[in-house]
């Protein structure tokens, strides 16, 4: 019996560490879509082109949400944040979800607005991104 609850137990390990790795992979993957459309977006603010802006600010809208969302549930629960790290998790989600709540359904964009408000949703997201990049360097070490 004994062996059958260490295979068993080591089944449950493999299967555990296969979820985390294909989470972790699912994350990245949509970090990865999101920078894209900010990418994308901020050549379109930039070329003043609103059609193709607004186009854009939808589906970076949507990425943004989907990100926040898998930043919630596939890593923030695995780790014991810090204080200041909650903190800063806390307020980069506050900035974005104000973002998509401003610019998420809007059918008349002023490009000006926009562009202001995007430059400071990447600085938040660029400090988010580096303690994410901190924290899941420490889940697979």
């Amino acid at each position: 019996m004994h062996q059958t609850t260490t295979a068993s137990r080591e089944q449950a390990n493999a299967t555990t560490a296969n979820y985390y790795q294909t989470a972790d992979q699912s994350f990245s993957e949509c970090r990865q879509r999101l920078i894209s459309y900010l990418i994308k977006l901020n050549n379109s603010l930039n070329d003043d082109l609103v059609d193709l802006s607004h186009a854009i600010l939808n589906r970076f809208c949507d990425s943004l949400v989907d990100y926040l969302s898998a930043g919630h549930f596939r890593v923030f629960q695995r780790v014991a944040l810090m204080p200041t790290e909650y903190a800063a998790i806390e307020a980069s989600t506050r900035t974005a979800m104000h973002f998509n709540d401003r610019f998420g359904q809007l059918q008349d964009i002023q490009l000006p607005e926009v562009r202001i408000a995007l430059e400071g949703l990447a600085q938040e997201l660029s400090t988010r991104f580096e303690l994410e990049d901190d924290l899941l360097g420490t889940l697979s070490s």
